[in-house]
């Protein structure tokens, strides 16, 4: 399948530039809802997503689409991961609390896939005006920049991004003196910097537990084209865009170092849930 990487690159920043920016930082009490209990969803998600199914379901016919909101509406969207079509992957705005708040951490992420298998993806950051993409076999870049990982060998080598019951288990260990530990790099609410930090080598580790495949199908597949290396540790296989019920998605710079993050971040044979 041939895809026009820029052409997508230009419908994402059309979009964010007419849709989310002009309603950055000027949002009324009415444009914020609750989806459920403390997840946010605004009128700038709602009008890009919107806008974002019409553009790429034009240019690519007989594709389909699974977008967060649209799955808020109707689970029943997150079908379409099985189908033999093939799937848009939506986030229009992944750190909508940011977003919501007037902070500026917060990116729109795509990715497309077919069968499972990640075929390309774009996060574009609408504050900065900088978009990072990525091709299955053809690398990861960043406004034309190639993003590559460095070549960490070991755990205390790492800058991690971890969630905060993973950040407190750390600084245990720190506070008893229970040998090296890695640097802790911040969480920034939003994912899309996340991939974007680990693509260029700013952060080396990242671990996940919320799986939505609007949240990691893009930055997996920024990562891995960036020489990344990513796997689940419940079923020891790479990550796929699908809906899993119980597991923990694990991203190092390379196979190499991956069992001794994983050993290190979840000790004992089946305890990821630290």
């Amino acid at each position: 399948m041939r895809i026009d990487v820029d052409y997508i690159t230009q419908i994402i920043t059309e979009v964010a530039n007419e849709e989310i920016m002009p309603r950055f930082q000027k949002l009324e009490r009415g444009d914020i809802m609750e989806k459920s209990p403390g997840d946010l969803v605004t009128t700038a998600d709602i009008a890009a997503e919107t806008k974002l199914i019409d553009r790429l379901s034009a240019y690519l016919p007989n594709s389909l689409v699974v977008g967060e909101e649209g799955v808020a509406k109707d689970e029943r969207v997150l079908a379409a991961l099985d189908s033999d079509y093939p799937v848009w992957i939506i986030d229009p705005i992944d750190g909508t609390r940011n977003f919501a708040n007037g902070e500026s951490i917060f990116g729109c992420m795509v990715a497309l896939a077919k069968r499972g298998e990640l075929i390309a993806s774009w996060i574009h950051d609408p504050a900065r005006a900088r978009t990072a993409v990525a091709e299955k076999g053809a690398g990861a870049e960043l406004d034309g920049q190639k993003l590559h990982v460095q070549d960490i060998t070991s755990i205390e080598e790492m800058t991690v991004t971890l969630g905060n019951r993973h950040r407190d288990f750390i600084e245990k260990r720190r506070d008893d003196d229970l040998g090296p530990i890695p640097n802790l790099a911040p969480r920034y609410g939003s994912v899309a910097h996340d991939y974007m930090s680990l693509a260029a080598g700013e952060f080396h580790c990242a671990q996940y537990r919320r799986l939505n495949p609007w949240d990691h199908a893009p930055g997996v597949l920024l990562h891995r084209e960036a020489g990344g290396y990513d796997q689940m540790i419940a079923s020891q296989a790479p990550y796929t865009p699908v809906v899993y019920e119980e597991d923990c998605l694990l991203l190092t710079p390379n196979a190499d170092v991956w069992e001794e993050a994983r050993q290190f971040l979840n000790p004992g044979s089946d305890s990821y849930h630290v």
